[in-house]
């Protein structure tokens, strides 16, 4: 099984899967805590490095609570996948997971993955009214995954070490934008003996396939992960896509990138970035929890830049999802009443300004970050969102019986990400065509989905994927 990323936590995906965060990670170390007084146990599991003392922490003060022993245990982000997967096979899933698995919500709950999690109103009053979307973080009305994260921000902001920078006379707070200016920046820095950027390239591709989704939408590309949001048609090889992969062979041919960089997973690229051996990482809004986990110094280095344009000028707008899952409660949980009290207490002010504070995903309320202890690069990449990041159109939003699609799609290989290490290795010669097999191979893979969804009884069609009415530069809402 493939593990997804942070892209789906967004609610971002086309397939409307039910979300994951694989960014932050830093070991596999765990921990687990304990309380005198309890009875029982509740395993808590999760994938969020820049939590991780949060996590901690939170297990032992709600023990007495909950009256049981919570147990957290964080595993690094690659890892996650498999150790899940394995848990389930099992029978041994912990009561709560982090939603790092990479199956839509239907998939999850035909197989006996989730538990229908239940929450005071209370509760549920601070949610937004769109973080309960049918298909999403709920199926046939009952809730089945836990939303926390806003769906402003970004896997794909400029973070810069501002020693590194002002040693190359380059000014950290104000980090060029546009595809030339930042190209001349990474020569200035490479001319003064600094290692100009790393980027995550390696691994399964997921991180390198989110971050040229993003830029190919500040490029031009009117949708989502090759999906045009107006006529419903994927157009991986459309010229947005192909600009933004030609300008990350221009950085690798010129030796800007890193050597190693094809192959770094998000850890290695991180890990490189937070030590100080490289002066620009594209990376998350997380960035800064992620590297303050890896090497706490590095934090007060910090500068952050916004998604690049190819020209200067250009507006910066991204589109993202409703809000999608952060946590599951276990099918397997033999305690799923405490399981939704620990999620439920996720919503409290000093959980969600540690959240804050641990800079990771923004929570759902982004306007608590302003006056936070977050570092000003943080803020100034969430500011970025707010301002730039809209809520997009959805199939499932439109047609809920689309779930019933989403349930039968497939993983199409390879994928933009592939697409990209093949290309910057020179195994792949004809971007284009390679772009090309790939939307044809994923409207194949949909309108496989579709019939078959079709022939089990869904009202479904290709058309619940067409947004005529559709406007760049705001938030789609036409679909509620």
């Amino acid at each position: 099984m493939t593990g997804l990323t942070r892209r789906s936590l967004l609610g971002a995906s086309v397939l409307a899967v039910a979300g994951a965060a694989v960014g932050c990670s830093s070991s596999t170390d765990k921990a687990t805590s304990a309380s005198g007084g309890t009875t029982g146990s509740l395993d808590w599991w999760d994938h969020f490095s820049s939590f991780k003392r949060l996590n901690d922490d939170w297990a032992k003060t709600q023990s007495p609570s909950l009256k049981t022993n919570v147990a957290h245990t964080y595993y690094d982000a690659s890892k996650a996948p498999q150790a899940f997967q394995l848990a389930h096979q099992a029978n041994k899933m912990p009561d709560v997971y982090s939603n790092v698995v990479g199956l839509p919500l239907p998939a999850l709950v035909s197989g006996n993955w989730v538990h229908e999690i239940t929450l005071p109103e209370d509760v549920k009053s601070k949610l937004p009214k769109d973080a309960f979307t049918e298909g999403i973080t709920q199926l046939d009305g009952k809730l089945y995954g836990f939303p926390m994260f806003s769906f402003r921000q970004s896997s794909t902001l400029v973070w810069v070490n501002k020693d590194h920078w002002s040693k190359a006379g380059l000014d950290p707070n104000n980090v060029p934008a546009d595809y030339a200016g930042f190209k001349d920046a990474l020569d200035k820095l490479k001319s003064a003996g600094i290692q100009p950027l790393t980027l995550a390239i390696g691994a399964d591709g997921g991180r390198i396939r989110d971050q040229v989704d993003d830029m190919a939408q500040t490029a031009g590309f009117p949708g989502y992960q090759g999906l045009q949001f107006a006529t419903g048609e994927y157009s991986y090889d459309h010229d947005a896509y192909v600009t933004v992969i030609e300008f990350l062979k221009e950085l690798n041919d010129a030796k800007l990138i890193m050597p190693g960089s094809n192959n770094f997973g998000v850890v290695d690229a991180r890990t490189r970035f937070a030590s100080g051996a490289v002066a620009t990482f594209i990376d998350g809004i997380w960035c800064a929890g992620g590297s303050k986990a890896l090497a706490p110094p590095i934090v007060d280095k910090l500068a952050s830049g916004q998604v690049l344009v190819p020209t200067a000028g250009t507006n910066p707008w991204c589109y993202r999802g409703r809000p999608s899952s952060g946590y599951f409660v276990s099918a397997d949980s033999k305690n799923p009443d405490a399981a939704g009290k620990l999620l439920a207490s996720f919503m409290s002010e000093d959980y969600q300004s540690g959240m804050i504070e641990a800079m990771d995903q923004p929570p759902l309320n982004l306007d608590l970050v302003a006056s936070s202890k977050a570092i000003d690069a943080y803020k100034k990449g969430v500011d970025f969102c707010k301002t730039n990041v809209f809520q997009m159109p959805q199939a499932i939003v439109k047609n809920p019986q689309q779930a019933k699609v989403d349930a039968l799609r497939k993983p199409v290989t390879p994928h933009v990400g592939n697409i990209v290490q093949g290309y910057l290795g020179g195994s792949i010669k004809d971007l284009k065509a390679e772009l090309k097999k790939l939307s044809d191979a994923t409207a194949a893979d949909r309108a496989r989905a579709i019939q078959k969804a079709k022939a089990a009884g869904a009202k479904v069609s290709e058309d619940d994927y067409a947004f005529s009415d559709w406007k760049p530069g705001q938030d789609y809402g036409a679909a509620k």
